[in-house]
């Protein structure tokens, strides 16, 4: 598999409070959220949950539920000091099996991070988003065009570390050149699908990672930026 990773401050925010992992066949972002630094912490602790996870391809669905859950626990451990209070992550985790000559993806996720599948030269969204924002537009109250200027659309509905959750899983046959995009909502904020799907299809995986960034920021920039591009050889 070819991967490139990029992420970016962005050209607002005073430090980043995303955090990312890629390893031969497990890939992850993670968005913190939470006051004075907080937010930093929260998604560094789950990364660290899921560098150290032993992953099985024998039951690799339960695998990605079970190591979110755990970076889930540790950071509501860590949330009960006062310094850090009310801290959480999202995170999207995607792990691909080869088995003989085939690839399968298993997708955990949590909040609004967002995972893509680039098959057949379309961009098709995965995962769904865990915020205000994303369940107004799937019961039909509000437009994807009007959510881009929601003043709530930064509220999650669902975090690491945060109450109880619901961990959203995907598992997908994968073909030769079928690229995933793991992303942060400070990319999906400022710059549309169509540009994403023109950049991946354009690009090798490193260059792509690269110049949705690039772009993220040329939009303003107004979050920090985390993007992981994997193509399937």
């Amino acid at each position: 598999m070819r991967v490139g990773a990029a992420t970016s401050i962005g050209r607002v925010r005073d430090h980043n409070e995303d955090a990312f992992w890629i390893s031969e066949n497990v890939f992850a972002v993670c968005d913190g959220m939470g006051g004075h630094q907080a937010g930093e912490v929260a998604s560094s602790l789950a990364i660290d949950v899921f560098k150290n996870y032993c992953f099985t391809n024998q039951r690799p669905l339960e695998a990605v539920v079970d190591a979110i859950l755990s970076a889930h626990r540790v950071v509501q451990a860590e949330a009960a000091a006062p310094d850090y209070s009310g801290m959480g992550t999202t995170a999207t985790l995607a792990y691909i099996v080869k088995y003989n000559q085939c690839y399968e993806l298993f997708i955990g996720h949590v909040g609004d991070s967002r995972a893509y599948l680039l098959h057949n030269d379309t961009l098709e969204q995965i995962t769904s988003d865990h915020s205000l924002v994303g369940e107004l537009i799937r019961n039909g109250s509000l437009s994807k065009s009007d959510a881009v200027n929601h003043p709530h659309r930064h509220v999650v509905t669902q975090a690491l570390g945060i109450g109880e959750i619901k961990i959203e899983t995907h598992s997908k046959q994968l073909v030769s050149n079928d690229q995933i995009l793991l992303c942060t909502d400070g990319l999906t904020d400022v710059v549309e699908e169509s540009m994403i799907q023109d950049t991946l299809r354009n690009h090798a995986p490193e260059a792509a990672a690269q110049k949705l960034v690039e772009m993220a920021n040329e939009m303003g920039g107004p979050d920090n930026i985390t993007v992981i591009v994997v193509k399937i050889p």
